[in-house]
């Protein structure tokens, strides 16, 4: 069973990537089977252990999502993503990623209830030869 390391450097959060494909599927949105899927084609993936403020986050994510725009970077529920994340009522979220860039897919963030048990919002971005990297 693949895990996404046992709290290892930068405080992982121990879950299978079969808990995060199900939590994936489960999130309501179009982003997150997409992102299912490319987990279970074997994508790197990471959930850091450590909540941060919604509050930080959300401010983070307004203002790249207004830069892919403008840029026009390629990506998938971005508006939808920071628009979750302003809806989201709890004070803290987990962060995590879902890496599909070596097979010239997108690189997937994704925003978690602080317990890791629901998906609060994901988005994927693709780098472009211009931006040259997800953000």
């Amino acid at each position: 069973m693949d895990t996404a390391d046992e709290l290892g450097p930068g405080g992982l959060v121990t879950r299978t990537r079969e808990d995060l494909e199900r939590l994936l599927r489960a999130g309501g949105r179009e982003v997150g089977p997409l992102c299912a899927e490319t987990l279970s084609r074997g994508a790197t993936f990471m959930l850091w252990e450590e909540a941060t403020r919604t509050d930080r986050v959300t401010a983070v994510y307004t203002r790249r999502e207004r830069r892919t725009r403008k840029v026009g970077q390629p990506s998938l529920g971005f508006p939808e993503a920071v628009a979750d994340l302003r809806a989201y009522t709890g004070e803290h979220v987990l962060i995590g990623y879902v890496d599909d860039r070596p097979q010239n897919g997108f690189y997937f963030q994704i925003f978690l209830d602080p317990e890791a048990t629901q998906v609060i919002a994901c988005l994927g971005v693709r780098p472009t030869a211009r931006v040259g990297r997800a953000f």
